[in-house]
């Protein structure tokens, strides 16, 4: 399995409260992005991933999980609570997580009540600035 959740599933899965996954050697990517046979059906390339009820995220010796979701998507998660990251080498970034607020606009660039549990070394090692945005309003139990 390389995809965990392909994003035409979700719409199914709109109670989902955890993700939880375990030494799979070949999983790549948790939730995926439209496939180019989608795109060529009009498929937008921007998509949100919308999990309403998802509170933890655990990813735990995963040495392939290059990301949580398409570069091109951001997450909805407005129970997020919990991401716990353990021995995934080659996760380098974090996606944007934007919960909404009672007019539907995005509140923030996380839910103000997640922690991010992982080591000291994997979150030295995330490129790019956005993990660097997730500082300011987040709470974090490094290893």
């Amino acid at each position: 399995m390389k995809t965990l959740l392909p994003h035409w599933l979700l719409p199914n899965l709109q109670n989902l409260e955890e993700i939880s996954m375990h030494h799979c050697d070949e999983l790549v990517e948790i939730l995926g992005a439209p496939t180019s046979e989608d795109k060529e059906k009009g498929i937008d390339a921007l998509i949100k991933f919308h999990l309403p009820k998802l509170r933890e995220l655990r990813l735990m010796k995963l040495p392939n999980l290059k990301s949580i979701c398409s570069t091109s998507g951001v997450m909805v998660c407005d129970s997020l609570e919990d991401i716990n990251v353990y021995n995934c080498d080659e996760l380098k970034s974090i996606p944007p997580f934007v919960p909404l607020v009672g007019n539907g606009q995005p509140f923030a660039y996380a839910p103000p009540s997640l922690t991010i549990r992982s080591s000291t070394e994997w979150w030295e090692s995330l490129e790019g600035d956005d993990h660097r945005n997730f500082k300011n309003v987040l709470h974090f139990n490094l290893w």
